[in-house]
């Protein structure tokens, strides 16, 4: 894959950009016209446990990438193909932390709207984000990939 591949798969910034607009998306409606998904505190409460969750997921995810000593942003060549830590379970760790967290916001906020907007955007990534890398991944890492693709599902 060219330089030039790379950089049109999309960066960490771009995709942390695309989960944020679609929070502050679903926010922002909510604050103007709000549908609850299930009133009541004891909801809001239930959202620290996938906010805590998605970033663990992330925290761990990110230093999986730092012990192999490979670049974590898809605009820089990936020496090596992580598999290990929650690479292990899902080859999509960050995707699935940034999700888990979105859920959390949509429940502590009690909002239909984000969690919506969570479906669009988790929707718009697993068709269009993530073929473009498994494809840049199957391409530097050949049967190494394919492998690691039959023992470990795209989200979990």
């Amino acid at each position: 894959m060219t330089e030039a591949q790379i950089k049109s798969a999309g960066g960490f910034s771009s995709v942390a950009s695309v989960f944020l607009a679609g929070l502050i998306g679903g926010a922002a409606i909510n604050f103007f016209l709000p549908l609850p998904i299930w009133p009541g505190v004891w909801i809001k409460a239930l959202g620290l446990i996938p906010l805590a969750v998605g970033v663990l997921l992330f925290v761990s995810a990110r230093a999986a990438f730092r012990r192999h000593k490979t670049a974590l942003m898809v605009w820089t060549p990936s020496t090596e193909l992580v598999q290990d830590g929650p690479y292990g379970f899902s080859r999509n760790p960050i995707y699935l932390a940034f999700s888990s967290m979105y859920l959390g916001a949509a429940l502590i906020f009690d909002s239909l709207y984000i969690l919506i907007m969570l479906v669009i955007v988790v929707i718009l990534f697993d068709r269009t984000q993530i073929p473009r890398e498994e494809r840049y991944l199957q391409e530097r890492f050949g049967e190494e990939f394919t492998r690691y693709k039959t023992r470990v599902r795209r989200w979990i």
